[in-house]
């Protein structure tokens, strides 16, 4: 039997600037579309820091999608604070029609309204946080204030939570979600973005790198992602070798390159900024050695597209992405902020090729074995049935 889902993100295709979730949440959609099911996304016209996405209604492909209008884009962007127009009235007149919700994140006001219409209409709700359910890192008195004044109502009227790793599903747990109520599903990937590479060495001609080793970094540029550290284990390690940072500015750029020019790195390293489409996998491809050295990291798609691509990765032991790479045997593993180490991992993977090769091929069969979206897609659908068996 088809459903009809409801999928609630404050941020959807094409919104590449704001992470991982909007890919995240347009995969999901598109998989579940493959397995007949109707799909209507309801979202705000957040883009990028300086840009917005057309408001109203849209036809993505046969995905239905609202973006409501945002009240500043600039809080948007700068501090997650979406205050779109006219959500309450959207939110019941779609949910009205739907057989579940699906919530994708935490910190947002369109799930409030999103649970309202629910409660009203009796459908039941499924929520993926993917890794913002507890107040990390940046405005946690803020946040500790949201979660129990406009947070608690959300968790309550969840039915059913996905964790996309063992590392989400420990942070269900210190949140107090019962266990009964969570499954685990991966993230996916779509395999078929990366079948047709761009030209290997496009990316270093483009950047006039040559022949140089490149390690890469690609993500956002916030504290908890580790380029500090990134930086300093470049600052050890030989001078031939380039650290390429690319990632969208979320108001740490500027520190960086003030830490890249007190460690007098030079043409050690380049800032690129927001890397997309193709030129974001060609720089995947081009780099020798991919390096993810965040913490409270739920799970972390760019090292396994890094693997896709044929670039293995070194990322933290305390992240779920590192568990996966371990179980994988497809990278290294170093303790978070550990310079010395870190520089050691990158410097024994660069100078053996064929140790990379062999995590390459280990992770690719990985990937497309756990990540591919029809089997997630089939997973996110038991849950589904799952909520709407408790409910009946």
């Amino acid at each position: 039997m088809s459903l009809h889902i409801v999928k609630v993100v404050p941020y959807f295709y094409p919104a590449w600037a704001y992470g991982g979730i909007p890919r995240l949440a347009y995969g999901l959609a598109r998989a579940l579309q493959e397995r007949d099911h109707t799909i209507t996304v309801v979202t705000t016209d957040a883009g990028d820091r300086t840009s917005r996405l057309d408001a109203g209604e849209h036809d993505l492909g046969g995905i239905t999608v609202h973006r409501l209008r945002n009240l500043s884009n600039r809080l948007a962007y700068d501090h997650q604070l979406f205050l779109p127009a006219g959500a309450r009235g959207l939110l019941d007149r779609v949910i009205a029609s739907a057989d579940v919700v699906h919530l994708h994140g935490f910190w947002h006001l369109l799930n409030n309204a999103a649970v309202t219409a629910a409660e009203r209409h009796g459908v039941p709700v499924v929520m993926t946080p993917n890794g913002t359910l507890l107040p990390l890192e940046r405005k946690q008195k803020l946040k500790e204030v949201w979660h129990a004044v406009l947070g608690r109502p959300v968790l309550n009227a969840t039915r059913r939570f996905i964790a996309v790793s063992r590392a989400e599903l420990n942070q269900f747990a210190r949140a107090g979600v019962d266990s009964d109520r969570t499954h685990l599903v991966y993230n996916g990937l779509d395999l078929g973005e990366f079948e047709a590479l761009p030209e290997r060495g496009a990316f270093r001609a483009a950047r006039g790198l040559g022949e140089r080793p490149i390690v890469l970094y690609l993500g956002k540029l916030t504290p908890r992602k580790g380029v500090d550290h990134l930086l300093g284990a470049a600052a050890r390690l030989p001078a031939e070798v380039v650290l390429v940072v690319a990632g969208n500015d979320m108001g740490v750029q500027d520190a960086l390159e003030a830490q890249a020019r007190d460690l007098e790195l030079g043409d050690r390293v380049m800032f690129t900024g927001l890397l997309t489409g193709p030129e974001r996998l060609a720089a995947l491809a081009d780099a020798d050695l991919l390096v993810y050295p965040s913490t409270d990291e739920i799970f972390g798609l760019v090292p396994f597209e890094g693997l896709l691509c044929g670039t293995p990765a070194v990322v933290s032991d305390d992240c779920g992405c590192g568990q996966l790479v371990a179980q994988a045997r497809a990278g290294e593993l170093v303790r978070y902020g550990d310079q010395a180490a870190l520089a050691r991992k990158i410097a024994g993977l660069l100078d053996d090729e064929g140790r990379r090769r062999r995590m390459v091929a280990r992770g690719r069969a990985f990937v497309e074995r756990h990540f591919a979206w029809p089997t997630i897609a089939a997973q996110t659908e038991a849950v589904y049935r799952a909520a709407l068996r408790e409910g009946s």
